[in-house]
């Protein structure tokens, strides 16, 4: 009895299944019926929105590819297992982002026995006995679990679960060598203040405007190289006796959801750090490079991302390569040989902002314009504030708060362009920026830069050489 009824319940589950495949072949063939066909341009511009990513992919492929030239030479037998070499078709699938990467592993093998094996033999300097930091090596970590995200073969659920302890372990071991100077420290040290004023005096009197613009305004933004790389026409514009920036994105926050103005001041009592008078030299004597497509300010049409910011390293080093007993000079700024780094700009004018002055601006402030997460709760209730900013920009302007100018206004005209002198000043300084980017509303900004320019004619005539790209300010 029990048996026949336990038979009719499995007949009537057989049938209830069957019924519900067959319900399910045919909602499946529906929508397949329903699915339109799309042309073939259309599907790849949806492959390409699909499959956008972290900028810092190829970064990850070049780590993972050190990792496939470990295995190679250290297993061969276990790289026929756990390696495979890409097809020319499979390195050119955009879905893949494969970048420079010959060769990919099959990761539902990969043991974290190898990937621990691998990062517990990196030296820096073997003889030594110097290892990397920690941060260094955690991504190699990191390179493996984004890599595997895009690849059709997913990580062994033990990978995980070994490698945390491992990864915790390795931190303390490298904290207890780096006590003994045993780990290679590559942080930058924090460029002060009076450090980055004589990096922008040394600009200035080797002609160097590129450097010497990008190096003032990455202070007052508190920035990232690759955020100065990035501004284009569209992300400044006047605002009364300012001007603001604001970026599209930034480094984890890829929809630009939370970006921030950031209001930016002129120091007329100091031309070697006034923004508005960097910014009006370079886009005045370059103005001809603008005549294209490209509405960056800083990367040529054909420039990849962080084009620029690599270019102004290389510049900035350079420079100081030139200047006679630089490396003394670095020193007596407590700056570390080896340790002179574009990011300690950033470093410094943060540190400049907090702790300059005895009045300095709101911590929301310095975090919202630095772009630094001040946590879930805090982001929530902690809002940005215009005060907060603007105060915030006058400190990096060079200004200090117990001081009576303070308060100062930028060199400005009491007419604007229905005068036709300064008409004429706009034509023969930025005709070209206006012609070709003056719907992006930056007319106002390009204004004060032409104030700025004029109000320091005299101090400019006495920077010019012959040989430097300020000669074409002399007409």
């Amino acid at each position: 009895m029990g048996r026949t009824g336990s038979g009719k319940a499995s007949f009537h589950a057989k049938k209830r299944k069957a019924n519900r495949g067959d319900s399910d072949s045919d909602s499946s063939s529906d929508e397949d019926r329903l699915k339109p066909k799309l042309k073939t341009s259309h599907v790849a511009a949806v492959e390409k929105t699909t499959s956008f990513t972290v900028k810092c992919m190829p970064d990850y492929r070049r780590r993972k590819m050190k990792f496939v030239d470990f295995i190679v030479k250290e297993y061969p037998a276990l790289a026929e297992e756990l390696i495979y070499e890409l097809t020319p078709e499979q390195m050119a699938d955009p879905r893949r982002h494969y970048h420079k990467a010959t060769h990919d592993f099959y990761f539902q093998k990969l043991p974290a026995s190898v990937l621990q094996s691998f990062l517990s033999s990196q030296w820096k300097d073997k003889e030594k006995g110097i290892k990397y930091t920690f941060d260094h090596l955690r991504k190699y970590h990191d390179a493996i679990l984004k890599c595997a995200e895009f690849s059709p073969y997913n990580l062994p659920r033990s990978y995980g679960i070994e490698m945390r302890p491992y990864l915790d372990n390795l931190e303390k071991e490298l904290a207890d060598a780096k006590s003994d100077g045993k780990v290679t420290e590559q942080d930058a040290d924090p460029i002060c203040f009076g450090l980055y004023k004589q990096l922008c005096i040394w600009a200035v009197m080797t002609g160097r405007v590129f450097v010497w613009v990008f190096l003032v305004l990455q202070w007052n933004l508190m920035a990232r190289p690759m955020n100065v790389d990035g501004i284009s026409f569209q992300n400044f514009w006047a605002n009364g006796d300012s001007v603001v920036f604001k970026y599209n994105t930034n480094k984890k926050d890829r929809k630009g959801a939370n970006t921030t103005e950031k209001h930016c001041y002129a120091n007329p009592e100091n031309p070697f750090i006034c923004l508005f008078l960097a910014l009006g030299c370079y886009l005045c004597i370059f103005q001809q490079k603008f005549d294209r497509d490209c509405n960056k300010v800083f990367r040529a049409q054909s420039q990849k991302e962080k084009s620029a910011s690599s270019s102004f390293s290389k510049a900035l080093k350079k420079m100081l390569m030139s200047i006679k007993d630089s490396a003394l000079k670095l020193q007596e700024f407590s700056i570390r040989d080896g340790h002179f780094h574009p990011h300690g700009v950033r470093k410094g004018s943060g540190t400049h902002a907090t702790t300059g002055s005895m009045e300095p601006p709101p911590i929301p402030s310095v975090l919202l314009r630095g772009e630094w997460s001040m946590g879930k709760v805090l982001e929530v209730y902690w809002r940005f504030s215009m005060i907060g900013d603007t105060y915030l920009g006058r400190c990096l302007a060079g200004l200090m708060p117990e001081k009576p100018n303070f308060g100062i206004l930028p060199p400005h005209f009491t007419a604007g362009r229905e005068n036709p002198f300064i008409e004429e000043g706009m034509k023969r300084c930025f005709g070209v920026i206006l012609r070709r980017y003056g719907g992006f509303g930056v007319e106002g900004a390009l204004l004060l830069f032409l104030a700025s320019i004029v109000y320091h004619h005299e101090w400019l005539k006495t920077q010019i050489a012959g040989t430097t790209d300020l000669s074409s300010l002399r007409n």
